[in-house]
């Protein structure tokens, strides 16, 4: 009988180390989606001063040279917003997916522990009930065995 909880023991062990490696892993995840967020963000910031200084610019008077250059540093901008975008929405489709593999890691570590707590109270119920028979046994030989019969 203990064979089988030392088994299902080392199943747990293993199911929580590999619940740990996941659970790293999205850690890293998380990680990755907040710096990809944050270019992001850097990006969009860049964008919103250019284009004010633009504006600016344009009401205090601008070559259209100048204004030509500016433009084109903001179609640049935009392009590498959209690469951006990608980024930041891969790193979030990945962290989702780290996520739910960590999920799924919890409840089969739940599974493996409700199994041997499960068995644990079962080995313990036997190892009682044999501890009660064997007194109920030594009680009838005390018993028999007394002289006053």
């Amino acid at each position: 009988m203990n064979d089988k909880l030392y088994k299902l023991q080392n199943i747990l062990k293993i199911k929580q180390s590999e619940k740990n490696v996941i659970h790293s892993e999205y850690k890293e995840a998380i990680e990755q989606f907040e710096k990809e967020g944050n270019q992001l963000y850097s990006l969009l910031k860049k964008k919103e001063d250019l284009e004010e200084s633009i504006h600016n610019r344009i009401s205090t008077g601008i070559k259209v040279e100048q204004l030509m250059q500016q433009q084109y540093f903001v179609t640049n901008l935009e392009k590498s917003l959209l690469i951006q975008q990608r980024k930041v929405s891969h790193a979030r489709a990945f962290m989702n997916l780290k996520e739910e593999k960590l999920k799924e890691q919890a409840v089969e570590c739940k599974k493996y522990e409700k199994l041997v707590q499960n068995y644990t109270s079962m080995i313990q119920e036997k190892a009682k009930k044999l501890d009660i028979q064997f007194l109920d046994e030594l009680s009838i030989l005390q018993f028999t065995h007394q002289p006053n019969r």
